[in-house]
């Protein structure tokens, strides 16, 4: 939940910050924060991103700078993993701070999770979902130390990259998957991170796989541990992801048969990704080998790029889940736009599929993907991605 600031009080100059009080004179802070002093100067987020490694840069300016996939932040990132309203930079005085804001798939401050207002200095690295962004302060003499760190935090993952897979090191977050005409639990998707420092989000693992062309078997490694560690959740269906590089040969068809040896009461859903779809013909074996080995298949982030119906006819998965852009803004687009999206649930429901909404972060965007026709959904609003222990005690 995002929280207002209080009115700075010219009487004793503090300032009111959930239920925290900050002294800005003093730049004194409540301990239950982390506090770093910093020099006066601008701050700057950098984030180097594209095939040229380009370098793009946004000033912080204060005192409230917010970062989301809302266009109507002061940073916006049109990113999937990055929610609506992400997290917050708040600048008091000589002191800049960050909290996040319960987003879906959080806040990394130098690869450790966010769950309270802390401190940042220059050079501190941050994950807004998968996107990363380095911190610098105007103030700085030069960036050789932020390069050098750079470097070292590549060496760092690179050599602890063997251990991620032997014996795994990943931590499985589960997101549910509810049914909208009840709100009923009725799934959870297995998402990946890790406990190895520079290995710690999916796109840091699977970069590191990629240079090692190692895609295939970490994606086979999140698939094992998220049904070993999944198995206090009970007698529920996983959905469970695929890697682009699985889907070139029969390696994924091995891996498959070998996770339903290893857990024959399973309820597995295999999720392709639409970026990762290849022919209709490699579809329809993967559909063959799925129902073989009593498993549903689902099709992911459809509409995301093309929308590939074509393939949709030819081989219907069991479920179809809808890119986040459906459910964004849904209760308030126009008529036209609403019954554009109801006719193509219509002709999914008719293929004998479920559609499945993700991104729903808001109760008018639930009911409007009900409205439409849609059987199931999932997003921040039904909870977030989280270890298996906070599901088991909730």
């Amino acid at each position: 939940m995002n929280t207002d600031i209080g009115q700075l009080k010219n009487s004793n100059n503090t300032v009111i910050l959930d239920d925290m009080l900050l002294h800005v004179g003093s730049s004194i802070i409540n301990e239950t924060c982390s506090t770093k002093a910093q020099p006066r100067g601008q701050w700057t987020l950098s984030r180097t991103c594209g095939v040229n490694e380009t370098q793009q840069s946004v000033h912080v300016v204060g005192p409230l700078f917010t970062i989301g996939r809302y266009k109507y932040g002061t940073l916006h990132i049109a990113d999937p993993t990055v929610s609506g309203r992400h997290a917050e930079i708040l600048m008091i005085d000589r002191d800049i701070f960050i909290r996040d804001l319960n987003s879906t798939n959080g806040t990394l401050l130098n690869g450790r999770k966010l769950h309270n207002l802390t401190g940042l200095r220059s050079g501190d690295i941050l994950h807004f979902g998968s996107v990363m962004f380095v911190l610098h302060s105007s103030t700085d003499e030069n960036t050789t130390s932020t390069i050098a760190a750079d470097s070292d935090n590549e060496v760092i993952a690179q050599t602890q990259f063997e251990r991620l897979l032997r014996p795994p090191a990943l931590r499985p977050y589960y997101q549910p998957i509810i049914r909208l005409s009840d709100n009923v639990r009725v799934g959870y998707e297995v998402l990946s991170r890790s406990y190895l420092l520079g290995l710690e989000t999916p796109d840091k693992m699977f970069r590191i796989a990629a240079i090692r062309k190692v895609e295939a078997q970490l994606s086979q490694a999140c698939r094992t541990e998220g049904l070993r560690i999944g198995a206090s959740l009970g007698n529920m269906p996983f959905y469970l992801n695929t890697h682009p590089a699985e889907l070139k040969g029969t390696e994924l068809f091995k891996s498959l048969e070998q996770l339903r040896a290893d857990f024959p009461d399973a309820e597995i859903v295999l999720e392709v990704h639409e970026g990762g779809m290849v022919s209709s013909a490699m579809l329809q074996d993967i559909r063959m080998v799925t129902q073989g080995l009593n498993m549903r298949l689902a099709y992911d982030d459809f509409g995301a790029g093309q929308a590939r119906l074509q393939e949709l006819f030819a081989v219907p998965p069991d479920i179809l889940k809808f890119d986040v852009k459906f459910a964004q803004g849904l209760a308030f687009s126009p008529p036209q736009h609403r019954a554009a999206i109801a006719s193509l649930i219509r002709i999914v429901r008719n293929l004998n599929v479920i559609p499945l909404a993700e991104g729903v972060e808001t109760m008018e965007e639930a009911v409007a993907c009900q409205d439409l026709g849609f059987e199931l959904a999932q997003g921040y609003l039904f909870g977030h991605a989280e270890p298996v222990r906070h599901w088991t005690t909730t």
